[in-house]
């Protein structure tokens, strides 16, 4: 818990500290990610199928049947993203010299990206625009916590990680459309919600 509250609150001593560490202590870091990105398709779950909220004066909740398999999806998703975006990073490292292996970049990213799952808990209470608003905002945050973190963890000069991170964070720009695109197929024809009156 000290590290996520210091990712969070104070981002570069905790980047500094976990670039100090050694790879098997990095390594472990896999699991908490794992785990942490599974909080916001376990709200999301729960939120939509449990609580419900209000559209055009009626209570709509997702029944528990469709969200099961759209939970999984939203969780595999979220882990892929660390995965992808992890390997890439750790593919670009020789043209930054960077110090990496693949779980390395794995953990920088999903590191990263602690904001996105932590605000994953409003999900609980679906508020919507609330809901968009704070996703809006971690996923800034994460994408500072990017810029941070990329030269300290990976052991680049500042310039060339600044560069290094752009590149990433044009890689996820591109998977994230590639996600929106999956969604809109599998919505159609794998996974559609079914929504029922609360």
């Amino acid at each position: 818990m000290k590290e996520l509250i210091g990712i969070i609150f104070t981002p570069r001593a905790t980047w500094t500290a976990l670039a100090q560490e050694s790879d098997s202590a990095i390594k472990s870091r896999l699991l908490l990610i794992l785990l942490l990105a599974a909080i916001p398709p376990l709200c999301f779950y729960y939120g939509t199928t449990r609580i419900g909220w209000h559209s055009g004066g009626e209570l709509v909740k997702v029944s528990a049947a469709s969200a099961i398999p759209l939970m999984v999806l939203f969780y595999l998703a979220l882990v892929s993203s660390v995965v992808v975006i992890g390997l890439m990073s750790h593919w670009m490292s020789k043209t930054y010299n960077a110090e990496s292996y693949p779980i390395k970049g794995m953990v920088l990213v999903g590191l990263a990206n602690t904001p996105i799952f932590i605000a994953g808990l409003l999900a609980l209470y679906p508020l919507w625009w609330v809901d968009i608003v704070v996703a809006t905002a971690a996923c800034c945050y994460a994408i500072r916590l990017l810029y941070l973190g990329v030269p300290k963890f990976m052991h680049v000069p500042e310039e060339l990680g600044v560069l290094y991170a752009s590149a990433l964070f044009a890689v996820a720009l591109v998977y994230v459309v590639v996600v929106l695109g999956a969604t809109v197929i599998l919505w159609e024809y794998i996974a559609a919600p079914v929504f029922v009156d609360g």
